[in-house]
């Protein structure tokens, strides 16, 4: 009985093949120079680390220092009006900029070019610089962290405000124009009632995020609870670490919930 004939391979398929072969190669080559070119720590040295330094940790997990709650839960309420401050700042100057910065709202795209370069530049500094600068211009405390925050979240809101402004059904941009309205007639009428939603989903996300990055920016002196995590991590109280730790997870569970939910009732 003659066999079969399978016929060959496609070339594409064979194409990809030899593609996705040289990309796992090359990648592991790229970990492997990467693994050469970094000056890691000894065997030794990690197993010294970790058998003097996980036991206290692990024990002041398990020895929660309880006595710091109330203060955990103030400083992180602290915390928490640090990241409503800095997102509203962040959407109040976001949604102008937005719209200089879509080019099917501007008498050409060529004018929307230095709105988008202004976002780009400021998202270029991450949050903890901006931190640090705050805080040596005004001193340590909230305000260097809401200051931080809010200028970060401009860059963030305004490159995604710009993408929904231009992502616009234009149909109705073009029938109110069409009956004899102006720009403004188009922005009140059109571009606002159809972007909003989106806004409001996404400044909502970027308070979830703004809420994690507070906590951080205290590390640096810009307040909150990262202030006073900094000083327990520095004198290795790991049951009062403990403490703030847990209040930071049971906030940021609670308000990306909360949040969420908020978002899907905007969708």
């Amino acid at each position: 009985m003659a066999l079969a004939h399978v016929p060959p391979r496609p070339a594409v398929q064979r194409r990809n093949a030899r593609l996705r072969l040289g990309a796992a190669v090359g990648l592991a080559l790229l970990a492997v120079v990467t693994l050469a070119t970094l000056d890691l720590p000894s065997v030794d040295r990690v197993v010294t680390g970790i058998t003097t330094n996980v036991p206290p940790i692990v024990g002041g997990f398990l020895t929660p220092e309880w006595s710091l709650l109330p203060r955990a839960v103030a400083v992180m309420f602290e915390t928490l009006f640090m990241a409503i401050l800095g997102t509203i700042v962040g959407g109040l100057f976001a949604f102008p900029i937005s719209f200089l910065a879509s080019g099917n709202l501007m008498p050409s795209p060529v004018l929307a070019y230095p709105g988008k370069v202004v976002l780009v530049a400021v998202r270029t500094f991450p949050e903890i610089l901006l931190a640090i600068i705050f805080v040596a211009a005004t001193g340590p405390g909230p305000t260097a962290g809401i200051m931080a925050m809010g200028i970060h979240s401009i860059g963030f809101l305004g490159k995604i405000f710009g993408d929904v402004v231009e992502g616009i059904d234009p149909g109705p941009n073009e029938a109110i124009r069409a009956a004899g309205g102006n720009g403004l007639h188009v922005f009140l009428w059109s571009v606002t009632p159809q972007v909003l939603p989106e806004f409001a989903s996404n400044l909502l996300f970027r308070f979830e995020i703004n809420l994690r990055a507070a906590t951080v920016l205290g590390l640096v002196g810009a307040g909150g609870i990262g202030l006073i995590l900094q000083q327990r991590l520095q004198f290795r109280l790991w049951g009062e670490v403990t403490i703030l730790l847990l209040v930071i997870v049971a906030f940021v569970i609670v308000v990306d919930s909360l949040s969420a939910r908020l978002r899907r009732s905007l969708a």
